[in-house]
């Protein structure tokens, strides 16, 4: 369902906001290894939709740069970072709900966290699904309803964790994105379980952030099961269309 009470701008604005201020990102590590899972191949053409500062695709270009890279973001803000940040890529301002491709142009189709923010999630993987070629892959990162993170906050709290740094934010358990993702043409093959990353230094230094808070990301990013993971990293490809 498409929220009446927001539009585009509003969703532009503040995103504009938050790509001017501090972003959206964490370190480089945890693109590696988002790469690492989805590994694209020599000579393919991958989109990251909803691109942000361009990180993603920076670090797919520094594991093989004969990838064909193109973001697009609705921040004109946010893409005038990821034009610093991965210069090879093809990188344009859109909305991930009007895909500004035609049918069938991909190999790949990354949507790191996004579709969650979308007033209307389901046109967003619509047109994923439509920019992609029938043999292409997806990786979909999606939050979960009920991950660990809640109900530590709610033990040390007592009350629900709320999160509105972003417009819009929607969140499901696995088994409701699942749902989701393939009544709209997407096929779930694996499915990761993602944590806060781990962080002892401050990216590009050897200064200590908090070890208190890398020890216990550490822990929960090894003991953590999959349906209590913060998000979901969802590695897909296109619904098969039954035959009668």
């Amino acid at each position: 369902m498409i929220n009446d009470k927001l539009s585009s701008s509003n969703i532009i604005s503040d995103y504009n906001r938050i790509y001017s201020g501090p972003g959206i990102r964490t370190n480089s590590a945890y693109y590696k290894w988002l790469v690492s899972i989805f590994s694209p191949k020599t000579n393919s053409k991958l989109l990251d939709v909803s691109c942000g500062e361009g990180l993603f695709l920076r670090e797919v270009l520094k594991k093989n740069n004969a990838v064909q890279t193109f973001g697009l973001d609705i921040s004109d803000v946010a893409i005038s970072v990821a034009k610093i940040n991965s210069p090879d890529s093809r990188l344009l301002v859109a909305d991930g709900q009007r895909i500004p491709f035609k049918d069938k142009q991909f190999d790949y189709v990354s949507c790191l966290g996004s579709i969650e923010h979308y007033l209307d999630p389901e046109l967003g993987i619509g047109e994923i699904v439509r920019v992609a070629k029938d043999e292409a892959k997806f990786c979909i990162i999606l939050p979960n309803s009920a991950g660990i993170d809640l109900f530590i906050h709610i033990m040390e709290k007592g009350d629900r964790l709320i999160d509105d740094f972003q417009i819009i934010e929607k969140t499901a358990t696995k088994i409701e994105w699942i749902s989701l993702l393939e009544r709209n043409g997407v096929a779930v093959e694996v499915v990761h379980g993602s944590n806060l990353w781990p962080e002892l230094f401050q990216e590009g230094t050897f200064k200590i952030k908090s070890i208190s808070k890398y020890l216990r990301r550490l822990m929960i990013k090894k003991l953590c099961p999959v349906n209590l993971a913060r998000e979901f990293v969802f590695i897909c490809k296109k619904r098969r269309r039954k035959c009668f």
